[in-house]
């Protein structure tokens, strides 16, 4: 197994690590990247990485800057992020070069590696799969290729072909947040020191949801776990994995700062006709996940109706029985499982 790192610009140098299952002994093999979420990193896809080449695909978790084995960010970068003051601009072009890193990570590993590309069999070809706030590097990654020079967009367009949003929050897809929302993030009684850690423990937790088929938010449970299983946190979850310092600290206003950018992005990602159009598009959730994950699968089916032209592919939605924020973690075998069938 082959942990490494990508450089993503050459003008600054900076890299992207990752880790990869390599390649399985099937010729025509998909490829899935992923990309973590808050206060995890891509060490949390371990237990898929272990299982990918024996479900014959290749899996990929590479590591969002500034986590670990990525280039941090800079001063100015920084300072972009996490103030306010930044114009529209200033804040989008920064948007945008997130997504640039993850489309040249991805494009540069299709010819590292020599992937296969799309075939007429089904096979071949690399999904881009983002967990929880990595749903919104997907969207950014998507929506930014056009910007991107020539011979990288036709080459993404000869391989891409899924994009999966796994578990997203309205706020990493700039979705207006549920009134009923709540986590520690969030919670002005708990020290401000311990709110990552809080809900990093939290939403590794079962949810008991009176009724998912009304499609009602004030059904779903916001605060209170389940007893029926013991949270994912508890299995063997290594704490080298939790992030709670400074690189988890920026994503709190890369998602609180940035909606009027993140909104258009997914939204160009997912419905505007010109990009990538002959793309799978997908929206997977647990249905005993935290109640934000289930909010956001239902806002995009709403917005849905409204953005997606009459003559482009549908959405497909899938909720993955017994499944929490986690199931990666919990049940790999589900995961990739549903991974393969919507890549």
């Amino acid at each position: 197994m082959a942990f490494t790192s990508i450089v993503v610009n050459l003008l600054t140098g900076a890299e992207l690590s990752y880790i990869d299952s390599g390649a399985p002994t099937q010729s025509s093999y998909i490829t899935i990247f992923a990309i973590h979420g808050m206060i995890f990193t891509k060490e949390i896809f371990q237990r898929v990485i272990d299982l990918a080449p024996s479900k014959g695909v290749r899996f990929v978790a590479l590591s969002r800057r500034p986590f670990p084995g990525s280039t941090p960010y800079s001063v100015e970068e920084l300072d972009i992020l996490q103030s306010a003051d930044n114009d529209d601009a200033q804040r989008g072009a920064f948007l945008e070069a997130r997504g640039h890193e993850i489309a040249v990570f991805i494009d540069t590993f299709i010819r590292k590696f020599n992937l296969p590309p799309i075939s007429s069999c089904g096979g071949g070809g690399v999904a881009l799969l983002g967990w929880s706030l990595g749903t919104a590097l997907v969207s950014l990654a998507i929506s930014s290729v056009g910007t991107l020079p020539e011979d990288i967009q036709k080459r993404l367009e000869r391989y891409v072909r899924s994009v999966i949003l796994y578990e997203p929050g309205p706020i990493a897809l700039g979705l207006p947040t549920p009134k009923q929302y709540w986590s520690f993030l969030g919670d002005p009684t708990v020290p401000e020191d311990l709110r990552i850690a809080a809900f990093g423990r939290w939403c590794t937790s079962y949810f008991d949801h009176s009724d998912l088929s009304g499609r009602n938010l004030n059904k779903l449970s916001w605060v209170l776990a389940s007893p029926s299983r013991v949270p994912s946190f508890y299995n063997g979850m290594p704490a080298a994995i939790q992030r709670h310092g400074d690189d988890a600290m920026t994503d709190l206003p890369f998602l609180v700062l940035s909606s009027k950018q993140l909104l258009p992005a997914y939204r160009r990602a997912f419905f505007d006709p010109e990009v990538f159009p002959d793309v799978k598009r997908s929206v997977l959730c647990g249905d005993k996940t935290c109640g934000f994950a289930i909010a956001a699968l239902w806002a995009v089916q709403d917005d849905e109706k409204e953005q997606r032209p009459a003559d482009a592919k549908a959405i497909e939605y899938k909720f993955i029985p017994g499944a929490n924020h986690f199931v990666h973690w919990d049940d790999p075998e589900k995961a990739l499982d549903v991974f393969i069938e919507f890549a």
